[in-house]
């Protein structure tokens, strides 16, 4: 069986739960997944199996995490030889502002720069505000930015901004062009 490999860098843990689910989608259309944590150990004993992988990563102050970008640096090679999607999760995709998506748009650019790796497909997705998992200071802080674009300043609540059915479409989409999925429909 075809499968492939869903690997995710995640600092407040929404990566994480896009990354799950980005698996779990492709499982449920009938593809072997394996799902790797890049800030563990699992991560240097991936080996070179997989017929595609989706690389997910969040975005925190323009750049993505370390344990990503050496986990794309150590397996770029075979990484080349395989279809691949990057996921770059970050507030700005939810937002409005030209600038902000440019800026966005220039983080991603500038990862697959530094790693010299680039996906066939992109997709940047919405995170989410995790006010009361924050500490004051950065509660603080976040709620100035997050105020300032137009976003959503009650900190007595966490916000998530991920649109669930658009990621379900670009599982589809990526499962269908790779040819993931085995036998019929």
């Amino acid at each position: 069986m075809k499968s492939l490999l869903v690997a995710y860098g995640t600092t407040e843990g929404q990566t994480r739960k896009i990354a799950e689910f980005v698996a779990d989608a492709a499982r449920t259309r009938g593809v072997e997944v394996e799902l790797v944590d890049t800030a563990t150990e699992r991560a240097a004993s991936v080996q070179p199996v997989h017929a595609a992988a989706i690389v997910c990563g969040s975005l925190h102050q323009n750049r993505y995490q370390a344990s990503l970008l050496h986990f794309v640096k150590d397996n770029r090679s075979w990484l080349a030889g395989i279809p691949t999607a990057f996921v770059s999760v970050s507030l700005a995709a939810a937002m409005e502002d030209a600038r902000g998506r440019t800026e966005m748009a220039g983080a991603a650019d500038a990862f697959f720069a530094e790693c010299r790796w680039t996906p066939v497909m992109t997709k940047h997705v919405a995170g989410a505000l995790r006010y009361t998992e924050y500490d004051y200071f950065k509660r603080l802080i976040v709620r100035l930015v997050a105020k300032r674009h137009g976003s959503e300043a009650d900190t007595s609540r966490d916000h998530e901004y991920t649109d669930w059915n658009d990621l379900t479409r670009f599982v589809d989409e990526f499962v269908a062009a790779t040819a993931l999925r085995e036998g019929p429909g």
